[in-house]
């Protein structure tokens, strides 16, 4: 039994020393791992987009790994969207978009389009052009669906992705033309 804590002991030890070595070189590398995700712009409204809606150019900001990042849209804009004729995709799986969705709307959903290769990913899409805009939308505010699909379409070099948090929920709550 002694034998046996005595193991115990050392490997703990090992564990503790090998963490904060782990946790050293990871804060003092420029690729490090941030130990917390920040998420407080997950969510927020792109007020450039806002403004952007009204015939003015916004400005496409790269993200570090290349890719322009998608703009969070509110209702408003995405309605100026939706009246011009901008592809809106819905990510919910096949089951929820039957069950109603924006008219119009093509279903890809997230489950599915995650996992494959960017080249399958550009089949699942079709022929819809990398210079279109697009909007990605889920169920509603509680869904983060719209905003990974969003992404997924941005890595693949789609370069005007717009996410709709409202979703679903806030476009049929406020009359505007579905499909159910």
């Amino acid at each position: 039994m002694n034998q046996r804590n005595k193991i115990l002991k050392e490997v703990l030890i090992i564990t503790l020393v090998s963490l904060i070595i782990g946790l050293i070189v990871n804060s003092v590398n420029p690729k490090g791992i941030p130990l917390v995700r920040d998420d407080s712009d997950r969510f927020k409204i792109d007020s450039a987009s806002v403004q952007g809606s009204e015939n003015k150019q916004v400005e496409k900001v790269k993200t570090k790994e290349g890719f322009v990042k998608p703009q969070n849209i509110p209702v408003e804009t995405a309605k100026k969207l939706f009246d011009e004729n901008v592809i809106f995709i819905d990510g919910r799986e096949d089951f929820e978009f039957k069950e109603g969705h924006i008219k119009g709307a093509i279903n890809i959903p997230y489950k599915e389009f995650y996992p494959k290769s960017p080249e399958e990913k550009q089949k699942m899409l079709g022929d819809i052009g990398k210079e279109k805009t697009i909007v990605s939308y889920c169920g509603g505010d509680d869904c983060e669906i719209s905003i990974d699909n969003a992404y997924e379409m941005a890595k693949i070099g789609y370069d005007d992705v717009k996410i709709y948090i409202g979703g679903y929920r806030e476009w049929n709550e406020l009359g505007y033309p579905v499909n159910k």
